[in-house]
């Protein structure tokens, strides 16, 4: 996409306000310059950023992943908060040779998410039953993955939505199925809850404890 430099600024700027007032206030819209600076955003309140911030590593990442002649990328993440991202990525070209814009646009689908689990449920014909490949088992991260997303399908929230009580529950079902005999596991189930590994150990004496009473 190519713009006139004349208009570059005040083009982007509309339409990222346009957007904004479109989409509503789960897509928040990102204008930055190439050095991936923040001049503009709109809905900060998605990704909790403000103007002068650098564009994030996920976004950054995605930009880096650009093939040859590729403006645009779409990619999807999950924040510090918890929150489930799905994020539109592209740059606007100034023909002068000038400074070109990176654009920004990521929609907080946590809410989706969270419906599309009520939907499953109410559409569930018959007993669910989980297929493990073989293959997951050679890789020991596939496999707390696949114990974790049970767990957390389970339990019916997205991570964001989780208040302490959910967390307790999940690590005490994962303590149940023996997750925290592997090695790693504490800072790995940590960093998917968005906790830190001294709440895990927390969560589990409290587990603990609570069993003795």
């Amino acid at each position: 996409m190519t713009i006139e430099i004349d208009f570059l600024h005040d083009n982007l700027i509309s339409l990222a306000n346009g957007l904004g007032k479109l989409l509503g206030q789960a897509c928040e819209i990102v204008v930055a310059k190439s050095n991936k600076s923040i001049i503009y955003i709109e809905n900060s309140h998605v990704t909790s950023r403000k103007i002068g911030d650098k564009i994030n590593q996920f976004e950054l990442e995605a930009l880096n992943k650009f093939a040859n002649n590729e403006k645009y990328k779409v990619f999807t993440y999950t924040n510090r908060e918890g929150r489930n991202i799905k994020a539109l990525i592209f740059l606007v070209e100034d023909k002068n040779d000038s400074e070109d814009r990176i654009v920004v646009i990521s929609f907080d689908i946590s809410d989706f998410l969270l419906a599309k689990r009520v939907f499953d449920d109410f559409c569930l014909v018959g007993e669910s039953i989980n297929n493990y490949n073989q293959a997951d088992y050679e890789n020991i991260n596939h496999v707390m993955n696949n114990i974790l997303s049970g767990v957390l399908y389970n339990i019916g929230k997205p991570i964001s939505y989780l208040n302490k009580e959910d967390k307790v529950e999940i690590v005490r079902i994962l303590n149940e199925k023996g997750i925290f005999l592997i090695k790693g596991s504490i800072e790995y189930v940590a960093e998917k809850l968005c906790v830190s590994r001294y709440t895990i150990y927390n969560y589990l004496e409290e587990i603990r404890l609570h069993k003795i009473d």
